[in-house]
């Protein structure tokens, strides 16, 4: 009987997805990963759930390591005048890290979650898909999975959408089928990402500057700003959007009705799920709610350009850029310039 350990988060989906897979025939162990200093009240939903379908449970501490690599990641992202996506980062270095790591150490066939994605294996080559349910698809997230970690992991809510999923938890009698969807960034609860840096990065106000350089009006800290941002940042007689944040000189560029507009920009520390040459053409998400754009991609000076078939607004330095063939994910990375 394989064994699988499967990440638990105290949610609906997770909750299903342990229960299908014992349902299944596997032996299923769950884990609830500590990962801040807030309110530890999922834990014992997690514990409920594995104990209502008879699977063992486990808690790990990993808020040192949740800390160094995804919440100083984060702030350090901010600092260099990005922004970036949490969850891009958690998926990468904590669930499919060291959640990953830990369960190849200890033995388990399988890594499960309950990510709405599907993995096929077609002649040995392993893919990434999105979910049938596109509006709950989380593929985005996950674009820098390689093919020996696709071959270990299982995301058994691939091919149902939510409504489904909380059935199957009724179904299931599992306690928690009536829980809310968390939609706030973990390690910020109440969701002002502003007042969280705040305590921790410079804000010291400086200046809005026209695309010639002029100073033209004045900001309250960088960080309180993104790319494309039009609301907050002052009158001018017509419409400014921030064009670029300069950490540097503590300067934010604003630009006039148009120029937040790119159709070109670079990306970093990519990864390619398939042997894709130097260059090829795909469709992209710059960021997760955005629509797939058809682009082409070519390798140049270390980085990948992204040229999009189309000008598309406020492309994100921090964000990440995703590739697509179709609903197949090929890999992403890291926009570094607009």
């Amino acid at each position: 009987m394989n064994k699988v350990l499967i990440g638990m988060s105290g949610g609906v989906d997770s909750s299903v997805a342990a229960a299908l897979l014992k349902k299944q025939g596997y032996s299923v162990h769950g884990v609830t990963l500590r990962l801040t200093e807030g309110d530890t009240g999922f834990i014992d939903d997690a514990k409920n759930v594995c104990d209502k379908i008879g699977i063992s449970f486990e808690v790990l501490d990993f808020r040192e390591k949740f800390k160094k690599l995804v919440e100083e990641a984060f702030v350090k992202e901010f600092k260099a005048g990005r922004t970036p996506n949490p969850c891009v980062i958690c998926n990468k270095a904590i669930k499919f890290g060291a959640l990953f790591d830990y369960a190849m150490e200890q033995g388990f066939d399988f890594v499960a979650t309950g990510h709405y994605a599907r993995i096929e294996c077609v002649d040995g080559v392993y893919a990434l898909y999105k979910a049938e349910s596109l509006d709950k698809d989380q593929t985005y997230f996950l674009y820098a999975l390689s093919q020996e970690k696709l071959s270990k992991i299982l995301m058994p809510l691939g091919g149902y959408n939510k409504d489904y999923v909380r059935e199957l938890a009724k179904e299931f009698d599992l306690p928690v089928w009536k829980k809310k969807d968390s939609q706030d960034i973990c390690f910020i609860p109440d969701g002002d990402k502003n007042a969280y840096l705040k305590k921790i990065l410079d804000d010291s106000p400086g200046d809005f500057l026209d695309t010639d350089g002029n100073v033209i009006g004045h900001h309250t800290g960088i960080f309180n700003y993104t790319y494309g941002q039009r609301k907050g940042i002052g009158a001018y007689g017509e419409p400014r959007f921030v064009l670029s944040i300069n950490p540097d000189n503590n300067s934010i560029v604003l630009g006039k009705k148009g120029e937040e507009f790119s159709q070109s920009f670079y990306i970093d520390n990519v990864n390619l799920m398939a042997d894709l040459g130097d260059e090829f053409s795909c469709s992209c998400k710059v960021r997760y709610s955005a629509h797939d754009l058809p682009c082409t991609v070519k390798a140049e000076n270390n980085m990948y350009k992204v040229t999009l078939s189309a000008p598309a607004r406020s492309i994100t330095p921090g964000q990440a850029c995703v590739f697509y063939d179709g609903d197949r994910l090929l890999g992403g990375g890291t926009i570094v310039t607009r």
